[in-house]
């Protein structure tokens, strides 16, 4: 609906509504949205029938430099700069930006679009057909210059009517251009119509949120790789305790902040944190290099510019600061403050600066270049009187140039560009020739894949193509998104989910030689591959000679780990050994590592090693000799069987009941072989089997002995008249003492089998380094329950023994059984306490010794006596003897 002037109304507050221009004839609307908010507002709109210059903003048209062609991109080149600033009263029309001091920095950069536009045309499989044009305007490093020119731009008209287009000059689909602070501006604006802008100047971090700048593209690195560059390096010589200086300005802030974030995850600490900002009114340099040679830093990071790094290396001078290394970023290192008394402090000096590959034939087209076949571009002469230092005949030429010294000769044109340094880093601008070619070439290569579509196939709402009549922006900022071209250089180009362009730097080291300042590349840093930093460090030349060292701590060797220091950063901190079971293989460990359960730290604690599997083995000297031992108690047993078979019929052997000393020599014989079982490297067999035999064999030896002392008994004892006794003297009462007795030691093992088996164990906690091969008793109760048993009998035998010890001595038996016992109990009860303290396989040691022992003291004190009569005194072993009173 619209009021009698044909205006449209707006409106009221808090509602959404589109600007709409009506079209009229060369006219065409984009669409923009606007919510106002308690607020009504008029403009004088256009209307049909309504002059175009009714609806211009009231500012006066840029001045610019066109060359015609099919498709015009807009170029943003910041060629003079502003050193006043006019004061706005606003009481009249506030003046235009001004722009009074020509800089001849990116000049070289305006030249390499130039030559990219007229490469592309020249190129017949590059939009074919189709002729690339421009208009570029200088936008003299301000913000407001910038975005005059982008509605300049978009408009394709002197008046600028934002977000419309009227006349009839070919579209605009792309800027390209301008620096970081001008592109956060124009950023902004172009990203509400999705306006495709590729810059090869901007480098400001922020930049990369597509959320704020959505259509922001760059073919310059962003200074997000120039932290990981310079941690990179950091990483690669081993500083990991340095110091920083950084700029106040906002392109230096943000790039700061990103390596100290990259610091702390990779475990480089920031000393010192210094910020400085190029004033005349700035005090606080002096300041900041004191601290830095207060510091234990001795790498420094210069994270400033030009102006900046020559005021801090002036203060260096003063303060005669030594043995520190300064490493540029790329904002100044590939241009250093050149100046005789700032050798000294450069040489040796490492850095970093963006890779420039320079396109193989605009080295030509500068030789070829003259200021007359381009007579109309801006500051073209002025430029011309810059770099060679000389002054053009005409009078008109004194645009408002910095200050070049005594100029003696006259610009001819002739003069030839020198374009051999460019290479060597010592053109200072020869980084943003290959960006601005890569720049022209990147939205070339996406107009042409967008010409290219083929009907159905497009990316588009139902496959379609864009309308090549029609391009509009956010079409051709879709195939821009996704462009990917090799350039005339040979290099890759395309661009992350972010528009940047894949970070690549060289690795320079300042060397001062022979009189001869210059730099050397020593490595490069990509941030697209596996390998991101490639460095020859043979190649770096260092002040000291030696590469140097900026450590808190020093370097902790394998086999140690490094312990933080108490309210320190991480990067200080004590080197500890390792625990005895742990170890640390490399060098400055954070922790240290435990070894697998077979393995064991060597001395150094820097390398697992087998443990030793320990057990009582029938090589080792113990072994060895309880095995002799065992044998020549298991002889020694046979022999005095042998005897007492020989010599059956004796007095001697009769007397003493010969099947119970049978019976008993049999099972001492087992008793002395049960250390076998205990010796040798121990499987599950013979732990369930050698525990069990021992108690057996035990009780029936005890049994024996106990029956022995209870028929000895009954034998005296049924000597009175009318005794019921004699009954029992025969070998009624031996089976049944012996069977009885050992019966239940049967059942104790049978329950101690059957519920808590016996099993083979690898113990790791009795000795450091050692597997001790063992067997687990399963139960240790039912152990003790087992020779508390053998105990129980032992006793019961010393008691009855040692109340028969006053009967007669012909046939009393009972003071050998008496110490014989008391020998037994005597073994282990001292056993227990010696088990109890022994560990790995002088345990088992003890068990095999307390075995030998006791059965050896059975032998000896049962066996021994009747042997001395039998072998040596046979005129002792006879009936007359033994009944006698002697």
């Amino acid at each position: 609906m619209e009021d009698g002037t044909g205006r449209r109304p707006m409106g009221g507050s808090h509602q959404g509504f589109t600007l709409g221009f009506p079209e009229s004839a060369g006219c065409r609307r984009y669409t923009m949205r606007f919510y106002i908010h308690l607020c009504v507002m008029t403009l004088p709109f256009c209307s049909v029938g309504t002059p175009v210059s009714s609806c211009s903003l009231s500012t006066k048209a840029m001045a610019n430099y066109t060359e015609e062609g099919d498709i015009i991109l807009g170029l943003l080149t910041p060629t003079s700069a502003s050193f006043t600033r006019p004061v706005v009263t606003f009481s009249i029309q506030p003046p235009p930006y001004p722009c009074d001091a020509f800089s001849s920095d990116l000049y070289k950069s305006i030249l390499a679009l130039i030559f990219a536009v007229k490469e592309v045309n020249e190129n017949p499989n590059l939009l074919p057909n189709i002729t690339l044009g421009f208009q570029m305007f200088d936008s003299c490093y301000s913000e407001s210059g910038s975005l005059q020119a982008i509605f300049q731009t978009v408009s394709s008209n002197d008046n600028q009517i934002p977000n419309y287009k009227c006349g009839s000059k070919p579209i605009v689909p792309a800027v390209i251009g301008d620096i970081s602070s001008p592109s956060v501006a124009t950023a902004r604006v172009l990203g509400l119509w999705r306006f495709p802008q590729v810059s090869y100047v901007a480098a400001i971090p922020s930049l990369s949120n597509k959320i704020e700048f959505p259509s922001f593209i760059r073919t310059t690195v962003s200074t997000r790789s120039q932290p990981q560059a310079l941690i990179g390096l950091c990483k690669k010589f081993g500083w990991t305790w340095i110091g920083v200086i950084a700029s106040s300005a906002d392109y230096f802030v943000q790039g700061v902040v990103e390596f100290r974030r990259e610091a702390i995850q990779n475990g480089i600490c920031i000393e010192f944190f210094e910020t400085v900002s190029f004033s005349p009114f700035n005090n606080k340099i002096p300041k900041t290099v004191e601290n830095v040679g207060r510091s234990m830093a001795r790498v420094v990071i210069l994270y400033c510019s030009n102006a900046e790094v020559f005021l801090i290396f002036r203060e260096v001078l003063q303060q005669n600061l030594n043995g520190k290394v300064w490493i540029g970023t790329e904002a100044w290192y590939s241009t250093p403050p050149i100046d005789k008394q700032f050798l000294t402090i450069l040489n040796g000096t490492i850095g970093i600066a963006r890779s420039r590959a320079i396109p193989p034939n605009f080295s030509n087209f500068l030789q070829t270049f003259n200021p007359s076949k381009y007579a109309k571009l801006p500051f073209v002469k002025t430029f011309w009187e810059v770099l060679f230092n000389c002054k053009w005949p005409e009078g008109e030429v004194n645009i408002h140039a910095i200050n070049v010294g005594q100029v003696n000769k006259t610009c001819t044109g002739l003069e030839k560009l020198v374009t051999n340094d460019m290479a060597e880093f010592n053109d200072p601008t020869s980084q943003f020739v290959s960006m601005a070619h890569n720049a022209v070439y990147a939205v070339a290569h996406a107009l042409h894949n967008l010409l290219h579509c083929r009907p159905g196939e497009g990316p588009f709402h139902e496959k379609s193509c864009a309308n090549e009549h029609n391009i509009q922006p956010w079409q051709l900022l879709h195939y821009l998104k996704r462009v990917h071209f090799v350039n005339t250089a040979g290099e890759d180009v395309s661009f992350d989910a972010n528009g940047d362009i894949y970070g690549s730097f060289d690795i320079l080291n300042w060397h001062f030689k022979e009189n001869r300042s210059q730099f050397k590349k020593v490595g490069t840093f990509s941030d697209h591959v596996d390998q991101k930093l490639l460095i020859n460090g043979s190649a770096i030349f260092w002040s000291g000679g030696q590469l140097p060292l900026s450590v808190c701590s020093d370097v902790c060797p394998p086999g140690h780990w490094k312990k933080p220091r108490k309210g320190q950063p991480v990067c200080c901190y004590d080197c500890v050994l390792c625990p005895e079971s742990m170890i640390s293989s490399e060098t400055n460990s954070v922790r240290c590592f435990s070894c697998l359960e077979d393995f064991w730290p060597d001395n150094k604690r820097t390398k697992c090693t087998p443990k030793v599997v320990e057990f009582l083995s029938y090589e080792e000297p113990l072994g060895l000799v309880m095995t002799l031992l065992a044998i020549m108690f298991y002889v020694t047993t046979m022999m005095v069987l042998i005897v007492f078979l020989k010599f059956r019929h004796t007095t001697v052997v009769k007397a003493n009941n010969r099947n119970l000393s049978y019976v008993l020599l049999l099972s001492l014989m087992f008793c002395f072989l049960c250390p076998l079982v205990f010796i040798g490297r121990p499987v599950t067999p013979t732990c369930s089997i050698r525990q069990s035999l021992f108690g057996i064999i035990f009780s029936i030896c005890i049994s024996c002995i106990l029956a022995k002392t209870i028929i000895v008994v009954i034998a005296f004892k049924a000597t009175k008249p009318g005794s019921n006794l004699r009954m029992w003297i025969g070998s009624k009462m031996a089976i049944l003492v012996v069977s009885m007795s050992t019966i239940v030691q049967v059942l104790i093992i049978l329950v101690w089998q059957i519920g808590f088996p016996p099993f083979l164990e690898r113990n790791y906690e009795v000795l450091n380094g050692v597997i001790l091969l063992e067997c687990n008793e399963g139960s240790v109760a039912m152990f003790y329950c087992t020779i508390g048993y053998l105990a129980f009998l032992a006793i019961i035998s010393f008691v009855v023994a040692f109340l028969a010890r006053n009967l007669p001595d012909s046939f009393n038996e009972a003071k050998y059984i008496t110490f014989s016992m008391l020998t037994f109990l005597s073994v282990w009860s001292t056993f227990i306490p010696a088990y109890l303290s022994t560990k790995g396989k002088y345990i088992v040691a003890v068990e095999i010794f307390a075995i030998l022992l006791s059965s050896f003291g059975l032998l000896c004190c049962i066996f021994a006596p009747k042997c001395y009569i039998i072998l040596l005194r046979p005129s002792m072993n006879t009936k007359q003897y033994l009944t006698s009173k002697k």
